[in-house]
């Protein structure tokens, strides 16, 4: 961890508590169950838009607003989860955050409108997901040390697992102390810090791209290649079993290269990727995009959420749920309005899928432009003498 100067006189700081090793492994297994809980229902949309084009009346771009608006919310959430977390209200976060999530799926489970369906699924399943996703990524931030990268890459990779009971044990009874000093929620001169400016604004164009693919695999498999619908499904199966290892794998070496080095050189070939798509004309090649899509974007999910923690995004570590916030509320819009585009300019018709791939090659290029600035900030960073 990034040590902050010693403050004489003053009543320490929040997050400074440290569990015992045994403590902070256990919240590392219950952010486990947090996340796959909150980031899985966005990774799954994929499959619930291939089903919605078949049964409702409304237009692929119209549906593409009930996946958009969900992950809208689920990051953008985040600009009051976040400061919420830093004053130390975990345990109402995740509680609140696990019932919305459960209320909405009920609630979908009745739906057979669009209406009910977006407010059901896209709004209150969405916010609900909301208060759990950067809290549960933010404690990770606090508590680990020398092994952040890794131990957000393992807390990230859960599987679908429908419980927060685990969570809600660990970290009720080791929650942060409420701080007595009242934060902002939004720090709007973190803007006029170029390397968080440039890593906003990366995530704002990264995040344009970054559902399209998951949201129009299932669609590409069955009016572009005439794959059968079952299989189409398992396609996006596999691509999720391809984005465990992203979010593990890459990890393992970030501690020595840095945490947003990964991320720039992942943005890199995520580049490359998408515009290698519009090569793929049949259906081994196709399995083979899945898989290495699913690797990139786990890695590229998990890694802004280690790489904020850096001093030069993050000057203190009683800062980080509020950055990491206001981070994703920038990615929050690339996420509203990135699919709904890509679903203008896909023609079910003439199953022409070629402007959406430029275009989502195209916009993941300029993340990675935006991202230099942060990257050589973080390259020339010295850390302070003590």
């Amino acid at each position: 961890m990034y040590p902050l100067p010693h403050l004489p006189h003053t009543k320490p700081p929040s997050h400074n508590l440290h569990l015992p090793r045994q403590m902070v492994d256990l919240v590392l297994g219950s952010v486990f169950l947090a996340r796959s809980l909150s980031s899985r229902i966005l990774a799954s949309f994929g499959a619930f838009e291939s089903y919605y084009i078949t049964t409702l009346p409304e237009s692929a771009s119209t549906i593409s607003w009930i996946g958009s608006l969900q992950s809208f919310l689920v990051v953008c959430v985040g600009i009051v989860a976040g400061p919420l977390f830093d004053r130390g209200y975990i345990r109402a976060l995740m509680i609140v955050g696990c019932f919305l999530i459960v209320f909405g799926t009920m609630m979908l489970s009745l739906s057979t409108k669009f209406y009910q369906i977006i407010l059901s699924q896209g709004i209150v399943v969405g916010f609900g997901a909301g208060l759990v996703y950067i809290p549960a990524l933010a404690i990770i931030s606090t508590q680990f040390t020398t092994k952040r990268p890794f131990a957000i890459g393992c807390a990230s990779s859960g599987s679908s697992i429908g419980t927060l009971a685990v969570s809600l044990v660990i970290l009720g009874q080791h929650k942060k102390p409420k701080s007595a000093t009242k934060k902002p929620l939004f720090d709007l001169r973190a803007f006029a810090e170029i390397p968080f400016l440039g890593f906003a604004l990366s995530l704002l164009l990264i995040f344009l791209a970054f559902y399209i693919p998951l949201f129009y695999i299932p669609s590409y498999a069955a009016y572009k290649l005439h794959i059968n619908e079952d299989f189409s499904f398992y396609l996006l199966a596999i691509t999720n079993a391809g984005s465990f290892f992203g979010r593990t794998v890459p990890f393992l070496i970030a501690n020595r290269v840095g945490s947003i080095q990964t991320f720039f050189f992942w943005a890199v070939a995520a580049v490359i990727v998408l515009f290698s798509w519009l090569g793929i004309h049949n259906t081994p090649g196709f399995v083979v995009f899945c898989v290495i899509w699913g690797f990139i974007s786990g890695v590229l999910v998990t890694a802004p959420a280690a790489a904020v923690a850096h001093p030069t995004l993050s000057p203190s570590m009683s800062v980080i749920g509020t950055r990491l916030g206001m981070s994703w509320i920038t990615a929050a819009i690339g996420i509203l309005i990135g699919s709904p585009i890509a679903g203008a300019l896909v023609d079910l018709k003439t199953n022409d899928f070629l402007k959406a791939i430029v275009f989502s090659g195209s916009v993941m290029a300029g993340g990675v432009v935006c991202l230099i600035p942060p990257v050589l900030a973080v390259v020339r960073y010295k850390a302070p003498e003590h």
